[in-house]
């Protein structure tokens, strides 16, 4: 029942981090189409009256549907910044003290050991009946060929 538990939490742990990573692809391509969107959907403004707008960008939105886009993404951009905060704070280890995490990683380690032990014995146990069950059919095939 331990090991179920044990493999359990395991299993949360990884996908925790799998979810971590996807979150930050996920925001990295957020943060490249706002730029590609700023880059391609901003009108020409006049920051200067001594400096005229000469050209006006065709594709550009409105001003107002600019606006709401704007905010719109940036609303995006910070709901999943905090996505990625709250994942990284249901990580294990990040409340814990180092010697606790030495001590998990000592039980970690030992649980290993004991695992791989298990597993040798079931493969020598394996191996002993391979070659048991091999010696019985050469038994068996050689008493057919007397029969």
């Amino acid at each position: 029942m331990d090991d179920e538990l044990t493999a359990k939490a395991a299993g949360t742990q990884v996908d925790r981090v799998t979810q971590l990573q996807d979150s930050i692809d996920e925001q990295c391509r957020m943060l490249f189409s706002s730029l590609h969107y700023l880059h391609k959907k901003a009108g020409m403004v006049q920051v200067a009256p001594e400096i005229p707008v000469t050209q006006q960008n065709e594709g550009a939105d409105s001003a107002d549907e600019f606006s709401l886009r704007t905010r719109d993404i940036a609303t995006d951009i910070c709901r999943q910044a905090k996505k990625i905060d709250a994942l990284i704070e249901s990580l294990p280890g990040v409340a814990v003290s180092e010697r606790e995490q030495e001590e998990d990683f000592a039980r970690l380690s030992a649980e290993n050991e004991a695992a791989t032990n298990e597993l040798r014995e079931a493969s020598a146990r394996a191996q002993a009946m391979l070659k048991s069950l091999t010696e019985s059919l050469r038994t068996i095939a050689d008493n057919a060929g007397q029969a």
